[in-house]
């Protein structure tokens, strides 16, 4: 039987174009801290999101731009999360194979 690859290693493959503006923004840490599930924590594989010092905070040049913190925020969560996708050809760029 082949040997399974490490999702680490599938994600090894791909690289970054960074944009030097975030992609994504908190509207209000507010809305954060008296969020009760604080989604975007769980759903980000890439793990955007931190919970540190009673805010989140973003490290938006590890997305991997499949927006589920957008959708988990606004569906479980308080709609903080404003997301769009990054300029131009910007952000990630998937290698298959």
């Amino acid at each position: 039987m082949p040997e399974k690859t490490s999702v680490e290693a599938r994600l090894g493959v791909d690289k970054w174009d960074l944009d030097r503006q975030s992609h994504i923004r908190i509207a209000d840490q507010e809305l954060c801290r008296k969020c009760v599930k604080k989604p975007c924590l769980i759903v980000c594989p890439a793990k955007v999101y931190r919970w540190e010092n009673n805010a989140i905070t973003v490290n938006y040049a590890a997305c991997l731009e499949l927006r589920a913190c957008y959708v988990a925020c606004h569906e479980y969560g308080n709609g903080a999360i404003e997301w769009d996708y990054p300029n131009g050809a910007k952000g990630i760029v998937f290698r298959y194979g």
